[in-house]
């Protein structure tokens, strides 16, 4: 057994991505039943759907004290147990106006991906003034935000960035490199085969934990070494995914030998969650290992003010 933080080193990502592949709107709800809203968000509503969100456990209400809302009289109220928006498909850059008090408990904002995973957590605050800027939370992760679950207080002013979802990939564009910005470079090699419509990927890594006498490469991928791992993986929609081989002997600019061998070793699957983000599952049976990580654009992380996915 190894520690799975140490399994990688560098691996660089090439994708093909079509241009233009998500359309993203910036939507605000003030729970007003004005503008868009009207005939969403009357009072006395509990569930509703707007741009994509879906309203459940809350009432829309007011008690007439301006320190609980920012906007209107109208906020969406947590009166008991809790209550929960879903997005669908996920959305970035959230948003809003968070407070307890007047009669409202304190609540506990719980933000989280598609997977379950929690994305962030925010408090509610102790209310002051109408529309306070310091009463507002925000959830600015790179993992796109499927639900939120509050335990209480008082919501208004929710604001969020839609997307289109990811409809289609042109997997013939192959340009860019991918990686991810938290390690020193962690990422996987692609190819794509169309008359196949099938994904290769090649990963390069190694390990510093020391080898299983008992059980010899490839099968001990953990043993203190350089390792190269390849799979050949079948698109669906927006996500490739196949068995991960690991692979032993040969040499560079060598003829193969008969030491070149590829034992399965696992699964692995990349799923493109927005045009600048990805998201990499993988399950190592032999050693015991699965997580995941995110990648993105190389360009987009050493040239952030210039990348733009169109």
């Amino acid at each position: 057994m190894f520690n799975h933080r140490n399994l990688f080193a560098f691996v660089t990502v090439l994708f093909c991505l079509s241009s233009s592949v998500f359309a993203q709107q910036n939507v605000t709800l003030l729970f007003d039943n004005t503008g868009a809203e009207i005939g969403v968000t009357t009072p006395g509503t509990t569930s509703f759907s707007f741009m994509g969100s879906s309203w459940s456990g809350g009432i829309v209400e007011t008690v007439g004290s301006p320190p609980l809302y920012a906007s209107g009289a109208y906020s969406y109220e947590v009166q008991g147990g809790s209550a929960m928006v879903v997005f669908d498909p996920p959305v970035t850059n959230v948003n809003f106006f968070y407070v307890h008090g007047n009669g409202f408990p304190p609540g506990t904002a719980t933000a989280r991906a598609t997977n379950g995973t929690i994305v962030d957590t925010g408090d509610s605050d102790q209310v002051t003034t109408f529309g306070d800027p310091d009463h507002f939370l925000d959830f600015d992760e790179d993992l796109p935000i499927a639900s939120i679950t509050f335990t209480g207080g008082v919501i208004d002013n929710f604001s969020y960035t839609t997307t289109a979802g990811p409809a289609e990939f042109n997997f013939n564009m192959a340009e860019g490199a991918w990686l991810n910005r938290d390690t020193d470079g962690e990422g996987i090699l692609f190819d794509f085969g169309p008359s196949l419509n099938l994904l290769f990927g090649a990963w390069f890594t190694f390990t510093l934990q020391p080898a299983d006498p008992g059980n010899p490469p490839p099968m001990d991928i953990g043993f203190n070494g350089q390792r190269w791992m390849t799979s050949l993986m079948a698109i669906n929609g927006n996500t490739a995914s196949g068995p991960l081989r690991a692979r032993q002997g040969g040499e560079f600019d060598s003829p193969p030998t008969a030491s070149e061998t590829g034992v399965v070793v696992g699964q692995i699957s990349v799923e493109f969650l927005l045009c600048d983000l990805a998201q990499v599952d993988y399950m190592i049976d032999s050693a015991g290992v699965s997580g995941s990580f995110q990648i993105e654009p190389l360009e987009k992380v050493v040239n952030p003010n210039g990348f733009s996915c169109i």
